[in-house]
């Protein structure tokens, strides 16, 4: 079923993967002074992003207890339904993209090394400076929808080992989807990506990896 959901999202969104299509401006690169390390991920149609625990335990203000006893917290956005695992149909995933009724952020903890577990093609690692990874957290925070005493709501998680599930901010579809949201993540960490219609998971990786080779080119960051 996730292969006739990403068919189905590559037809959908062909034409515009071409047409918007581009590169990060290396002049706005962040190099100098950039000390924290991230990592963007991919795999087959999702994105997410990996931080280090310690930096979330110090900066968000709803994730502390994800991050106690832990060393990388990993966080992505869909939509509530397909993504919680709580319907995977077909139906379901066509839905999502047009008529979607909630969005969910999904937390993963990292009691040791993620790594071996990613396989290397699908992450790259990116530096970003101390202020960037703040305004990173701050932009993950403020994608969580609160409840009545300003606390995040949880969602059932549909699986074993898919970690905890929030309802977020935002409404998934077509045009706004996992891949838009991780663009704008970078965005916030201070990264010149675009995210305003790189609508698939391939278009925000490639200009991730040009951000993160030409950071290595020039000395930063190591691969792990």
């Amino acid at each position: 079923m996730m292969q006739v959901f990403c068919r189905l999202l590559a037809y959908a969104l062909l034409l515009l993967q071409f047409a918007c299509s581009s590169l990060p401006d290396t002049k706005k690169i962040p190099s100098q002074h950039a000390s924290q390390q991230i990592h963007f991920i991919y795999r087959e149609w999702h994105t997410s992003i990996l931080l280090p625990a310690e930096a979330v335990r110090a900066h968000s203000r709803f994730l502390q207890a994800e991050a106690q006893g832990t060393q990388y917290i990993r966080v992505g956005w869909g939509d509530g339904d397909y993504f919680t695992g709580k319907n995977k149909s077909f139906g379901t995933a066509t839905k999502a993209l047009f008529l979607s009724q909630y969005s969910a952020l999904q937390v993963l903890s990292y009691g040791r090394s993620p790594f071996a577990d990613i396989p290397a093609e699908t992450r790259v690692p990116l530096a970003i400076t101390e202020p960037g990874l703040r305004q990173l957290i701050r932009y993950i925070d403020d994608s969580f929808v609160l409840d009545s005493v300003q606390q995040p709501i949880p969602l059932q998680a549909y699986g074993e080992g898919v970690g905890h599930f929030y309802q977020a901010q935002g409404r998934y579809g077509l045009f706004s989807n996992c891949n838009t949201w991780s663009g704008r993540a970078l965005q916030a960490a201070g990264l010149p990506v675009r995210s305003r219609l790189q609508l698939t998971a391939q278009s925000v990786f490639e200009q991730a990896k040009a951000i993160s080779d030409f950071q290595q080119r020039n000395g930063r960051p190591s691969s792990e």
